[in-house]
């Protein structure tokens, strides 16, 4: 039976452009994060963006992050694919803000699970799946899946996550993300 633990909830009572998630135990199989966000950013190509950090230090900002990510508007379909980038773009969308309106309501906020597995073993690197979406009322819709890898062998014990272009659009008050630790045994 697995077991799973909350380790940490982050709620933003005021607009921030980074989250972190930091001195994560390394006693789990498995982290799992699980987001509620609105962000500033106005645009259909809304990414929440992570970087993994390992040894107490800062995160890791070099080109080590790949990524595949697929999803889906309507009847429209769209795939991309990424190496050596100072980010791994998680596939998920995310509601946006006030130039969206048309689109929104704006209490609205997209969702979405990132699971990074086995992220203490040191014999080989960080890999992360994960799928989320947002409704956006009836014209707007999106739903995605992707994939990340961390090209380290270190064990992760820092997340942080950030709006789109990596802190350069803000992650709105109510913002509501759950860093989660489990064991399949």
């Amino acid at each position: 039976m697995a077991v799973v633990e909350a380790i940490k909830t982050t709620y933003l009572e005021a607009d921030a452009a980074i989250i972190e998630f930091t001195s994560i135990p390394q006693t789990y199989e498995h982290l799992q994060l699980r987001i509620s966000c609105k962000q500033s950013q106005a645009s259909d190509s809304i990414d929440i963006e992570l970087r993994l950090g390992t040894g107490g230090g800062s995160v890791d900002s070099g080109t080590n992050y790949e990524g595949a990510r697929m999803s889906a508007y309507k009847t429209t379909l769209a795939a991309s694919a990424s190496i050596s980038r100072n980010v791994t773009k998680y596939a998920t969308q995310f509601a946006a803000g006030a130039n969206y309106s048309q689109y929104l309501d704006e209490s609205q906020y997209g969702c979405g699970v990132i699971d990074i597995l086995d992220y203490s073993n040191t014999s080989k690197t960080t890999t992360l799946a994960g799928h989320g979406g947002t409704a956006v009322g009836t014209g707007y819709p999106w739903v995605h899946l992707g994939y990340g890898l961390w090209n380290n062998t270190g064990a992760l014990d820092r997340i942080a996550l950030a709006g789109y272009s990596y802190g350069t659009a803000n992650l709105l008050r109510g913002t509501c993300m759950t860093l989660y630790g489990w064991n399949s045994s």
